[in-house]
């Protein structure tokens, strides 16, 4: 009798081939802070995906988690030199940086010229406060670089990369005009992935005193309105510096009302940068990015 190759028996041994199983497709997930609070700006809890409608794009995502943002805040915190007195402002950044410390890191950045790192990135409330009360903010100061001075702190984000970027900006005089700024400037706030919140006066000191700013420029139209509302955060506008420590409040409220989206892209589509997300919750505030870097 004839014997069958080795190979042969070994293959009569295993039995019928069954194909593989099919390998599921994989998904990409991505993350979003939001802010969802009350009337009071008190952050609203239990929220689940079932709260939300996510879109990028216009498509319909899915929400895999909704919870309360954990990680610490990487605040840059961006004060700009006006040559008004700077009077009764300083009790407001005080109450902010203790309220906010115990969530968030925070640099104190003046805006002259340039933005200067007055104390770098810290949640030591003892530190910051000294570095408050050591700001010079009356210097005789025609014009400053606040355009140039978001984007550079935006650029110092997008490099390190924080898991949750804030920045806060408090503006006492109108930024100089410039056509090509606001573009450049938004998307490099919308790459730093940072929450951009300003308070700023309706109209500057500065131009109050006869110094001759731009009310209406475009940089601050763009940049002062646009930024924020892109970015998830938002822009309060004060008729006088004594009003700047409750509205700094409103910015604290919202920035522990935040809390993180988690959702996934199908497989083989592309990031976006264009997102929208409804809250179908009543009774509550929701502020949330309408662009973001599709660098992730």
């Amino acid at each position: 009798m004839r014997r069958l190759p080795a190979f042969l028996l070994s293959l009569a041994s295993i039995g019928p081939l069954v194909p593989a199983p099919a390998v599921a497709a994989a998904e990409t997930s991505r993350t979003v802070y939001v802010t969802v609070v009350d009337n009071e700006g008190r952050p609203v809890t239990g929220l689940t995906p079932a709260d939300f409608v996510l879109k990028e794009s216009g498509k319909e995502r899915a929400i895999v988690s909704v919870e309360p943002a954990k990680e610490k805040a990487r605040l840059a915190l961006m004060i700009e030199v006006t040559m008004t007195p700077f009077i009764g402002v300083r009790q407001g950044l005080a109450d902010f940086v203790v309220r906010m410390c115990p969530t968030a890191e925070i640099a104190l950045i003046v805006v002259a010229n340039r933005a200067e790192t007055v104390v770098d990135y810290t949640s030591d409330v003892d530190a910051l406060i000294a570095g408050i009360k050591n700001l010079s903010l009356s210097r005789q100061q025609r014009s400053t670089m606040v355009p140039e001075g978001v984007a550079e702190v935006a650029r110092a984000l997008e490099r390190s990369r924080p898991a949750r970027p804030v920045i806060v900006l408090l503006a006492f005089e109108m930024p100089s005009e410039s056509s090509d700024l606001p573009h450049n400037i938004l998307n490099q706030i919308a790459r730093s992935r940072a929450t951009f919140s300003v308070v700023a006066t309706e109209a500057g000191p500065a131009a109050a005193a006869g110094v001759g700013t731009l009310a209406d420029s475009a940089v601050r139209a763009q940049v002062m309105g646009e930024g924020p509302k892109q970015s998830g955060g938002r822009t309060i506008e004060v008729s006088a510096l004594t009003a700047f420590p409750a509205r700094l409040q409103q910015i604290a409220d919202d920035l522990l009302g935040q809390c993180l989206i988690t959702y996934t892209l199908p497989d083989g589509v592309k990031p976006s940068d264009r997102l929208a997300v409804t809250l179908k919750r009543k009774g509550a505030i929701l502020r949330s990015p309408t662009r973001v870097s599709d660098q992730q």
